[in-house]
C-alpha cells in the first residue's frame, strides 16, 4: 500500500511517501508533489517511510527541483534509508539534491538561505536600480605575486596577470602576456600578436602552472553579487562605474575584481581587474565567449557556477577586454550578473603559500619545486634534503610541517621521467603492499608535469618517527660474511619469500624482457664504443691484459638480442623487483626490512633479483683499484664462470687483494644462486641465470661513478657469459 501524507515543518511543506515509489505509484506522487511546487519555493521530501526509489520517482524528482530552482527555492531530501542512498548514491544525484539526515536540518539550511537572501538590498545609481546581494564579512585579502616562478592554478584561484602556460620546462617568454584564471580555467592573450589566444580547461586546477612574471588574485569567493534590479542591456563603462560607486560596499584605493556573467548573444564570462596601488595599476582582463549561459541557481557558489559554465565544450574563445572599458566605449552587457571581489588588503602571494626550502645550500629547479607543492598539500613548510642520486631518478628526503609548524611524518620525494613514476606507483599497489608484510613504504601521491612525475613516499619505520633507517649498502660495508649470510636469508627466505617462493612454471622472453637496452640504458652499446673503444659491430673482442680473444657482448646484445627476443624459454617466473640493489633494501635496528622503487617490480625470470645482486657482489664491489688487480680478477672470473650448471659449486679460490671483502662477496653469490635453485624448484638450467645477469653486468660501463677497471672487468665477464649461453 502506498500513502502520501504531508505535514507542515513550520512554513516548509514536508512530503512523506510511506511505501514503494516505484513506476506505478510515481503517477499518484507526482500529482501531488506539482500542485505543492506551484505554490511553494521549498519543499522537503521525507524518506523515513520508503525504502525503494525506481527512475520514474528520480524524474519526478528533478522535474520538481527544476521548477523549484527556477522560482530561487530548493527540494530537499531527509531522512534517507540505506537502500535509497544507495539509488541517489549511484546516479551521483547526492551532488543535484541537497540531502540531510532529518527535516529539522533541512529546516536549518532553508532558514540559512532565506536569512541569505534578506540579505539583498536595493540600490540607486543614477538612475539604475540595482540588486545587491552581501556574502557577509567576505572580504579576503588580495595577494600580490612578484616572484618569477611556476604557480598552480590551484594557488591561483581567480587572478589576473602577466605569464604564459607553464607546459614545457623552461619559459621562453616569446607567447607571455595577460592571462586570467578563474578556478580550473584559464586564458592567455599574448602581447606578441603572431601567437593566438588560448584557453585551457582542467579536470584537476593543481595540474595547470602558469610561467608567471606577475599577477594580483581574489577569492576564493566574492563580497557582493550585482545585478539590475530589471534585467536590461547596458554599457560597460556605465555598470561598472556604478558598482564602484555604490557607498560602503566597494572599498576605495583598493585593488578590485569583477567576474561578469553576460546572457546575451554570445554569451561570455569576464573576468577584470581595477587597481591604483603601488603594486597594481591600471585595468586589466580577458573574457570567455560562450556558446551558452546555464541559469543561475538559488545559493549557488561563484565556483560551483563558472565550473557549469566554464567548460571546454562551452568555450568559443577567449579575447582582450581592455578597449571596451575606456569611456568611449560603446561595449554593450545584456543582463548582467556581477560579483565583486572588495578586498580589504594587499599581501605578497609568497607568504600565503607552501614554503620550500633546501638543506645543503642546493638549488631546486622551479619545476621540481612546482611538483613538490602539488604533493606537500597539507604543508606549510617542507624541507627538501638530497639522498643518493640513481641512473634514472633523484631522491630527495622531506622534513614538512603543518600551516600551525607542527612536524608531519618524515617521507621521501621521488622524480624521474613521467612513465617511471606512474609504474612504480601503479606496481607498489599491486606487487608490493599485497605480499611484503613488514614493508612501510607506501606511495602517497604523484604528480606530473610534462614528461617528468614525482612520487612521495611514506617512510617512517615500523616503530615510529624515531626509527632509524640504513641502506643495505651501510650494512654490506660494516658487517662480516658470516654475520651477513642470517640477514639475507631473513629478507630473501623469510620477507620477501611471498615473491620468491611463489614461482610458477611456464614460457619466460629473456632476450625481451632482461634487455637493458629496452630499459634504462638504450645507447648502451655507443657507450661501450666510446669508453671501451669496443665496436658493438665486430663480434670478438681482444682482452687486452691477457691477448684472449673472446666474444663481444655488445655484438651479441646488438644482433642475437634482437633475434631471439620473441623465443620462448620454458622456466620458472615469479614477481621480482626488477632493480634489487642494495640501496632499494633498508633496515631498522630490529632488521625489519623496507623496500622502495618499484617502478620494474612485475613477474618475471624467478631468479633475476638474485642475479642483479651477484653483479653488485662480483664486479661492482670487486677488489679492483689498478692494472695488476683487474688482471687478478680477470683470471678469477674465467675460472669462476666455467660452470655449465647453476647446482655446480664455481671455483673460489680467491688469492688476490682483499681477501675479507672477496669471501664476503663470493658467500652471498653462493647465497643468490642458492635462492635462485630454491625458487625454481632444482633447476640446474644456467643459462637463464647467466642473461639474467647480463642485464646488470652489461650496463656497467654506464654507471658514471664507476671505475675504468670496472667497467673493464664488466665487458670481459659479459663476453665470457655471452660465450657460454652460444656453447649451451
Amino acid at each position: 500500500m502506498f500513502n502520501i501524507s504531508i505535514q507542515h515543518e513550520g512554513t516548509v511543506p514536508c512530503v512523506i511517501p510511506e511505501g514503494r515509489l516505484d513506476t506505478l505509484n510515481s503517477t499518484v506522487f507526482n500529482e501531488k508533489i506539482q500542485l505543492l511546487a506551484e505554490q511553494e519555493d521549498y519543499l522537503i521530501i521525507d524518506f523515513k517511510n520508503c525504502n525503494y526509489l525506481a527512475s520514474s520517482g528520480i524524474r519526478v524528482l528533478m522535474v520538481t527541483a527544476k521548477k523549484l530552482n527556477a522560482r530561487g527555492g530548493s527540494l530537499m531530501l531527509a531522512s534517507l534509508p540505506p537502500e535509497v542512498f544507495q539509488v541517489i548514491e549511484m546516479t551521483g544525484l547526492q551532488k543535484v539534491f541537497p540531502v540531510f539526515k532529518d527535516p529539522a536540518a533541512a529546516i536549518e539550511e532553508i532558514r540559512r538561505l532565506r536569512k541569505k537572501a534578506s540579505q539583498s538590498s536595493e540600490i540607486q545609481i543614477g538612475n539604475l536600480n540595482f540588486q545587491v546581494q552581501a556574502y557577509g564579512d567576505i572580504n579576503l585579502p588580495a595577494r600580490f605575486w612578484h616572484k618569477v616562478d611556476i604557480v598552480g592554478y590551484n594557488e591561483l584561484g581567480i587572478s589576473v596577470g602577466i605569464g604564459s602556460p607553464a607546459e614545457s620546462l623552461a619559459d621562453d617568454g616569446e607567447n607571455r602576456g595577460t592571462f586570467i584564471i578563474i578556478g580550473n580555467c584559464a586564458g592567455f592573450i599574448p602581447f606578441d600578436r603572431k601567437f593566438p589566444q588560448e584557453f585551457r580547461v582542467l579536470m584537476d586546477a593543481s595540474a595547470g602552472g602558469i610561467f608567471l612574471q606577475n599577477a594580483i588574485s581574489f577569492g576564493p569567493e566574492p563580497s557582493l553579487q550585482v545585478r539590475l534590479t530589471n534585467p536590461s542591456k547596458i554599457r560597460a563603462s556605465i555598470l561598472t562605474d556604478a558598482i564602484l560607486q555604490m557607498p560602503k560596499m566597494v572599498s576605495q584605493g583598493k585593488p578590485l575584481a569583477f567576474v561578469i556573467a553576460d546572457f546575451g548573444a554570445p554569451a561570455s564570462v569576464t573576468l577584470c581587474f581595477f587597481g591604483d596601488t603601488p603594486h597594481a595599476k591600471g585595468f586589466h582582463g580577458a573574457k570567455f565567449v560562450l556558446n551558452s549561459l546555464p541559469a543561475l541557481q538559488p545559493g549557488e557558489q561563484l565556483s560551483d557556477y563558472m565550473s557549469r559554465s566554464l567548460t571546454i565544450e562551452n568555450i568559443e574563445s577567449v579575447e582582450s577586454i581592455e578597449p571596451l572599458y575606456l569611456p568611449s566605449s560603446v561595449y554593450i552587457f545584456q543582463s548582467p550578473v556581477v560579483w565583486v571581489f572588495n578586498p580589504d588588503q594587499l599581501v605578497d602571494a609568497e607568504d600565503q603559500r607552501i614554503r620550500i626550502e633546501t638543506a645543503d645550500g642546493f638549488v631546486l629547479d622551479p619545476y621540481k619545486a612546482f611538483l613538490a607543492r602539488r604533493l606537500y598539500t597539507d604543508s606549510g613548510r617542507v624541507v627538501i634534503r638530497q639522498l643518493h642520486g640513481g641512473y634514472s631518478a633523484q631522491t630527495f628526503q622531506v622534513e614538512s610541517f603543518d600551516p600551525d609548524g607542527r612536524k608531519l611524518r618524515p617521507t621521501v620525494l621521488k622524480i624521474a621521467n613521467r612513465n617511471l613514476i606512474s609504474r612504480e606507483a601503479e606496481r607498489c599497489q599491486k606487487y608490493a603492499l599485497p605480499y611484503i608484510l613488514n614493508n612501510s613504504a607506501i606511495v602517497l601521491g604523484t604528480a606530473f608535469y610534462c614528461d617528468n612525475g614525482a612520487l612521495r613516499y611514506n617512510f617512517v619505520g615500523i616503530g615510529g618517527e624515531q626509527t632509524k633507517l640504513k641502506w643495505l649498502t651501510h650494512i654490506f660495508n660494516e658487517w662480516p660474511a658470516d654475520q651477513l649470510e642470517p640477514l639475507f636469508d631473513k629478507i630473501f627466505l623469510q620477507i620477501l619469500n611471498p615473491w620468491y617462493g611463489q614461482s610458477v612454471k611456464g614460457d619466460i622472453f629473456p632476450y625481451r624482457d632482461q634487455d637493458p637496452t629496452l630499459t634504462f640504458f638504450p645507447t648502451l652499446c655507443e657507450t661501450a664504443k666510446e669508453v671501451l673503444a669496443i665496436d658493438p659491430d665486430e663480434k670478438f673482442m681482444t682482452i687486452s691484459e691477457t691477448g684472449e680473444k673472446r666474444i663481444n657482448p655488445y655484438w651479441f646484445l646488438r644482433y642475437e638480442y634482437p633475434r631471439r627476443r620473441n623465443h620462448p624459454i620454458g622456466y620458472y617466473s615469479a614477481i621480482c623487483h626488477g632493480d634489487l640493489n642494495m640501496q632499494n633494501i633498508l633496515l631498522d635496528k630490529e632488521m625489519n626490512v623496507y623496500l622502495i622503487d618499484f617502478s620494474e617490480t612485475q613477474p618475471r625470470s624467478a631468479i633475476s633479483d638474485f642475479a642483479r645482486l651477484e653483479a653488485i657482489f662480483m664486479i661492482e664491489h670487486a677488489p679492483i683499484s689498478n692494472e695488476k688487480e683487474l688482471r687478478e680478477m680477470i683470471d678469477f672470473t674465467t675460472r669462476f664462470y666455467t660452470i655449465n650448471d647453476l647446482n655446480q659449486l664455481p671455483d673460489i679460490t680467491w688469492q688476490g687483494s682483499e681477501p675479507d671483502n672477496m669471501k664476503r662477496n663470493l658467500a652471498l653469490t653462493l647465497k643468490m644462486r642458492n635462492y635462485a635453485l630454491n625458487c625454481t624448484s632444482g633447476h640446474p638450467d644456467i643459462v637463464p641465470y647467466y642473461i639474467a645477469l647480463l642485464e646488470w653486468i652489461l650496463p656497467i660501463v654506464c654507471y658514471g661513478g664507476t671505475e675504468l677497471p670496472v667497467k673493464k672487468l664488466s665487458a670481459y665477464v659479459s663476453g665470457l657469459l655471452c660465450q657460454k649461453i652460444l656453447e649451451a
